[in-house]
């Protein structure tokens, strides 16, 4: 069962790139002589032309980090697996496909600026400066969250700290002889994949000291300074392109092993829609499949990394629609591997190492070893998340204020990492009293916002295209069907907590602020149209 799903998944996504993303191309108007923003601007530090197979490697661990592995099993092991597969293929089709490529495009026409930018353009200024405090507070919670999660990883597993600052090292270095020399990329990309794979095993050999979390969270909040002033090319870029190997290399081996391996899924089809402290399948499922089938933080990434580095319009299928393809396969793979575990015990990564360490044995990769390789791999990730997240915030930041020039970069990623650095190393008391850490009291949150947010780039798509005049009903119904679902989970989250606990409150003003955008621009949409240039 588990090898005929996944060979389907993997034939329906590579149908859906070759058919409906040529027909998102035509319909939206793909221009490969236009300038892109890249090119124009050019400055080596954010704008920086870059060949399709380099940037897709950057794109694809920028949006998909542990995303597309922790929602899907999450969602498999409280609703099933079926639902949550048809969510995933239909989502990252239909739906996720549909909002990367549209952010991409966007932010291209509007000259490299973000999503919020291009609303503010559209649909107004103040509804624009809502949306861009919304994204906002989004990217702290992310921030917030992955400094903890990324520092207990450091310390539960040393070996992972030791390979991943192998990695940072590795990196830079790749940037400096990409950019400096004239040697070929068949010869540079292959010695530096291996010697970012002897990373792995030299964090097994040689573990990290113990060391306090204090002081972990310091150097982790001074690498994301770091990595966000630096130029693109320096570090984020040749670090994306070689750890987005390990995930082709992880479900390269795995379905190679699952050849081999062979059986079915342990896990139930479907379990139950019966509520469990108001966590309906609807809208639940689709709050935690986010990036396996559709994230709003894909917006933020594609319209502010992403689109600063394409040479050419004719790039934005291969890179913004074919990563969101590629991860929706990664999703499915990591319901292959609970299946075959057959339960959901420890932390959902744990869940994906044990059963990609299963389809590695059948290929001869003793167990042991194959579960710390996929540990380690996705591990590293984390980091993508974090300096990525940061150097989006400065550009929303820098927006905000108009700020643009050398000030602003250094100025602005202080501003964006010190809420954040507080939070992370303070606590928050729960209602019995225990004290935990602020992230993990937001963390309900996350999802709920994070897809509210797609919801909104997703309408800011259709009224881009309106103004085109072009038929938008490929994006309309998607963005409906997202602004639905989050913001039926956001209500059920006040109804649970109280509109006057944090929790509750904090749902409360999400709800209020969404809808409200979501309505203005909304409105615009049943205006008559007005042709715009581009």
């Amino acid at each position: 069962m588990l090898l005929p799903l996944l060979i389907f998944s993997a034939l329906l996504l590579a149908l859906a790139y070759r058919f409906y993303g040529r027909f998102l191309e035509t319909r939206c108007g793909i221009n490969p002589k236009r300038e892109t923003p890249a090119c124009k601007v050019n400055d080596g530090v954010d704008y920086v032309p870059t060949r399709a197979s380099v940037l897709f490697g950057h794109h694809f661990s920028s949006i998909a980090g542990a995303g597309p592995i922790v929602g899907p099993i999450i969602a498999a092991s409280v609703f099933g697996w079926l639902p949550t597969w048809i969510w995933i293929i239909v989502g990252c089709i239909f739906v996720g496909g549909v909002h990367d490529f549209g952010s991409t495009l966007m932010s291209l026409r509007s000259g490299g600026r973000s999503i919020t930018s291009t609303c503010r353009k559209l649909v107004g200024e103040t509804t624009g400066k809502l949306f861009l405090i919304f994204v906002l507070l989004a990217l702290v919670y992310v921030i917030v969250v992955f400094l903890d999660i990324t520092v207990a990883g450091f310390m539960a597993q040393p070996a992972v700290t030791t390979a991943s600052g192998w990695f940072i090292l590795v990196a830079l270095v790749f940037g400096v002889v990409v950019k400096r020399s004239r040697l070929s990329y068949k010869i540079v990309i292959p010695a530096f994949v291996l010697l970012t794979y002897f990373g792995l095993w030299l964090g097994v050999q040689f573990p990290a000291p113990a060391m306090s979390k204090e002081f972990l969270m310091g150097a982790l909040v001074l690498y994301c300074y770091v990595a966000a002033i630096l130029p693109v090319s320096t570090l984020m870029q040749p670090r994306d392109f070689l750890s987005a190997t390990f995930l082709y290399a992880i479900m390269a081996m795995g379905m190679l092993g699952l050849c081999v391996h062979g059986g079915g899924f342990e896990l139930p089809m479907v379990t139950s829609f019966e509520p469990k402290d108001l966590h309906y399948m609807v809208p639940f499922l689709f709050i935690t499949v986010a990036c396996g089938a559709c994230s709003g933080f894909h917006s933020i990434v594609s319209s502010g990394t992403t689109s600063k580095q394409i040479q050419t319009e004719r790039d934005v299928r291969k890179v913004s629609y074919g990563a969101m393809l590629v991860e929706g396969l990664l999703a499915v793979f990591a319901l292959a591997c609970i299946g075959v575990v057959g339960s959901f015990e420890g932390a959902p990564l744990n869940a994906f190492s044990g059963g990609a360490a299963v389809f590695f044995g059948a290929l001869g990769v003793p167990l042991e070893l194959g579960a710390t390789f996929a540990t380690l791999a996705v591990s590293t990730f984390l980091l993508t998340t974090l300096d990525t997240c940061t150097r989006l915030t400065r550009f929303l930041v820098e927006e905000l204020f108009d700020w643009r020039g050398a000030s602003s970069r250094y100025l602005g990623t202080f501003l964006v990492l010190l809420l954040p650095a507080v939070c992370a190393f303070g606590t928050f008391t729960g209602p019995d009293g225990t004290v935990i850490p602020v992230w993990k009291a937001i963390w309900p949150l996350f999802g709920a916002t994070n897809q509210l947010l797609a919801a909104l780039a997703l309408i800011t798509f259709v009224v881009f295209l309106k103004h085109r005049r072009i038929a938008f009903a490929f994006a309309l119904v998607p963005a409906i069907a997202m602004s639905i679902m989050p913001v039926m989970a956001l209500v059920m989250m006040v109804i649970q907590h109280g509109p006057l606990s944090l929790l509750g409150g904090i749902a409360l003003g999400m709800v209020l602020l969404g809808v409200y955008v979501t309505l203005m621009s909304l409105k615009f949409v049943c205006t008559p149209a007005v042709a715009v240039a581009g």
